[in-house]
């Protein structure tokens, strides 16, 4: 990132000196989260991004450079009880977003009030949104959207877990990363401050389903919107210089579309909320049906047992002629053989009688040589599994190898409250590099950051390590340089105010 040489007044919007603490034009002071700080972090502008009669959205950075979307929130009650009111209501929307740890949600990281407006500060989403793809672009190739529909049922039902509703799903509230990623941005907080709105939010005409209107607001009502969004998407026809609530089968305007799309839209789009999907996971398996070739791929095996009964077909004339060697086989094979096929009754007959005189002394050899190459596996794979364990220390076994590979060294007393915490974090290694170096490098960037947001004096508790969430993401290689992504958790011990 490039060295900011100069930041913009929060009040006025005029650039001053990146070391100036009040603006050189109007007089206001120019950091923010001063005021009524509710953390550590201390902010500044660097770059407007969007403005509007109810705030806007800035690029800044906190003191040590980190890069932030800042959102700004005005007011306009001249009631003081109902600023009081809604005040209240940011605060409490903002503590639950902070809580809110997806791949698919920016971070969180600060709310406050400085000087009168009311700021939220998150992740920098660098890409475009949905809307203005599709309007340098047209229609979108229905691969394209659905990948992307995955990754939005995946975070919109995340929220519906937790109780929440979106209610505002629209292609400009869909931001695309350079890497192709979906992020989920403007979880209309800012309507907090409209005194004209109160209760459930209505969503935006073209997209919020018929209920939004009354006051109503569920799952099926994110179900709605997004198979709305997607229409647009898939088809061009932008919903909002439509008939309210009328969206002709994608299918009848795109012929190129599936089946299968079509019809999984064209429910998701019903203006009755009953008979729309239940759940995003129903919506999200119509569109994209991936939980049905699997099971016919894992359950492959059983069936190969199949062939068995086939081949005692062959071992079964033998027996008359070879008892004494042969019978070990027929012994196990042809006693499951007869019970499915009822066409071969009479082969399984003669191989009965020899089956109680040879298998009595056979049988016991093989158990005794299975159980002796049973203890064997056992052994080498307790081998190999201790051989992990010494070499990654994952951190179920950390309380068990620890006071030995550490030689039973006492850490510092770890004081202040113990959390967990995880990142998604970016590292870039020498093209390469192996397992070992990468994780290095993500528990680095882990510490890093544990640092920046807590403090010096936070610190990682030794006894539950950084470890990944899922598996390093490569995101890009050039000169020589590959990039990873991943997610990573820890416990950290976090200073006390």
């Amino acid at each position: 990132m490039a060295e900011v040489t100069e930041i913009l007044c929060p009040i006025c919007h005029k650039p001053n000196l990146r070391r100036a603490r009040f603006c050189q034009h109007c007089g206001h002071d120019v950091v923010l989260n001063n005021d009524q700080p509710t953390d550590h972090r201390r902010y500044v502008i660097t770059r407007i991004i969007k403005r509007g009669g109810q705030g806007a959205v800035y690029e800044g950075i906190d003191q040590d450079g980190n890069v932030y979307a800042i959102k700004e929130m005005l007011d306009r009650f001249a009631d003081p009880n109902e600023r009081a009111e809604a005040v209240a209501r940011f605060n409490a929307e903002a503590e639950l977003l902070q809580q809110l740890r997806h791949p698919r949600i920016p971070r969180v990281y600060s709310h406050f009030t400085d000087e009168g407006r009311h700021y939220l500060t998150m992740d920098f989403i660098r890409g475009e949104d949905l809307e203005q793809i599709i309007e340098r672009e047209g229609r979108i190739d229905e691969q394209r959207v659905l990948r992307w529909a995955d990754e939005i049922c995946d975070v919109l039902g995340y929220l519906h877990g937790k109780g929440l509703i979106y209610r505002d799903m629209k292609p400009s509230n869909v931001m695309i990363e350079p890497s192709g990623d979906v992020k989920l941005i403007d979880f209309g907080i800012a309507k907090v401050f409209k005194p004209t709105e109160r209760g459930t939010q209505i969503g935006t005409p073209g997209y919020a389903p018929p209920e939004q209107y009354q006051g109503l607001a569920t799952p099926q009502s994110d179900i709605y919107a997004l198979a709305a969004t997607l229409h647009h998407l898939l088809t061009g026809r932008d919903p909002t210089k439509e008939m309210p609530f009328s969206f002709p089968p994608a299918r009848a305007l795109v012929p190129g579309i599936s089946e299968r799309t079509s019809a999984a839209l064209e429910k998701a789009l019903q203006k009755v909320a009953n008979d729309r999907f239940t759940t995003m996971a129903e919506f999200r398996a119509a569109l994209i049906p991936r939980a049905q070739p699997q099971p016919a791929q894992v359950r492959v095996a059983p069936p190969a047992a199949a062939p068995a009964p086939a081949r005692p077909a062959a071992p079964a004339p033998p027996p008359a002629t070879r008892p004494a060697t042969p019978a070990p086989p027929p012994a196990t094979r042809p006693v499951t053989p007869p019970a499915p096929p009822p066409t071969r009754p009479a082969t399984p007959p003669p191989a009965i009688p020899s089956m109680p005189v040879a298998s009595p002394k056979p049988v016991h050899r093989p158990i005794g040589q299975m159980i002796a190459a049973l203890f064997l596996l056992g052994l080498i794979a307790l081998t190999l599994l201790s051989a992990y364990v010494v070499a990654t220390r994952p951190a179920w076994a950390e309380p068990f190898i620890a006071p030995i590979l550490d030689g039973g060294s006492q850490p510092a007393p770890l004081t202040g409250q113990l959390q967990t915490i995880e990142y998604d974090l970016e590292v870039t290694v020498p093209a390469g590099s192996d397992e070992q170096a990468v994780r290095e490098a993500f528990r680095q960037a882990y510490r890093e950051q544990v640092q920046r947001e807590y403090g010096v004096n936070a610190q990682i508790n030794p006894n539950a390590p950084i470890s990944y969430v899922g598996q390093p993401l490569q995101v890009g290689e050039a000169n020589g340089q590959v990039t990873y992504r991943a997610r990573l958790t820890g416990r950290v011990w976090v200073p006390g105010p």
